[in-house]
């Protein structure tokens, strides 16, 4: 079934219109091709860059990913530059710099609403100025490359290509808008407010496999109470809180 899930496969109005390819190898074909339509072809030292935006379009398709990094995303620079004011850890501020960046960078080129909601939710002095978000991913990316440095070495290949995406930001959001609109068809074939419930079905879809995991994990523990189980679940369950509002659970004494 996964292998299904990880091909592509071209449907025209008579159905299949090609061979299925591989997901990652089509991204690729994709993203190449709209560097070349918008005048933006790599050169030789962007090669990361273009292995890096692949995989990353590949994990938007999964909803294990978006689970994954859900709990470190937020709309506001304060609420996360708040989280990294908190934490001591390098990892983590990494982490959450990363996760935002990339998810600007997503949102803004291929889904184009960094906001991640529906437009008619906020009241018009509420809305963000486009500049503000392309702002936000390139100091995040910045700020990313910043701390892979000390978890990683200055001379790492993350290090570098969060660096060139924050460089190229602008450019890289240019050529994920041509693909959106010339490559991935199915975006617009479909309304904001589809889109809006395309993403909160994937969100349904991971904490659904979040709950049985917990569910799997609380049976473990009741079977051997060990205090690293233990530890596990009281993660699990503070991560559930935050990703689902209804949930609550006290783990008996």
């Amino acid at each position: 079934m996964q292998d299904n899930l990880d091909r592509y496969i071209p449907v025209g109005g008579d159905g299949p219109a090609a061979q299925p390819e591989s997901q990652a190898h089509f991204m690729m074909r994709a993203l190449l091709a709209s560097r070349v339509d918008v005048g933006s072809e790599s050169e030789p030292w962007e090669q990361d860059v273009n292995i890096y935006l692949t995989h990353l379009l590949c994990a938007y398709a999964k909803a294990e990913y978006h689970l994954r990094v859900s709990q470190y995303l937020s709309a506001y620079d304060t609420a996360v530059f708040e989280r990294i004011r908190r934490s001591t850890s390098s990892r983590l501020k990494y982490t959450v710099y990363r996760a935002n960046a990339d998810h600007l960078l997503i949102s803004i080129g291929v889904f184009q609403n960094p906001t991640g909601r529906r437009p008619d939710v906020l009241p018009a002095i509420l809305h963000t100025d486009g500049e503000v978000h392309v702002g936000r991913g390139k100091t995040y990316y910045d700020f990313a490359s910043t701390y892979s440095h000390g978890l990683f070495g200055p001379t790492s290949g993350v290090a570098t290509v969060l660096g060139k995406l924050s460089h190229g930001f602008e450019r890289y959001v240019r050529i994920l808008t041509h693909m959106r609109s010339e490559y991935l068809h199915f975006v617009e074939q479909m309304s904001d407010g589809e889109l809006y419930h395309l993403q909160r079905s994937v969100q349904t879809e991971g904490l659904r496999t979040l709950h049985n995991e917990f569910l799997d994990l609380y049976s473990e523990w009741r079977r051997n109470p060990t205090p690293e189980l233990h530890a596990q679940l009281l993660e699990m369950i503070e991560r559930l809180k935050r990703l689902d509002p209804a949930f609550t659970f006290e783990l008996p004494h």
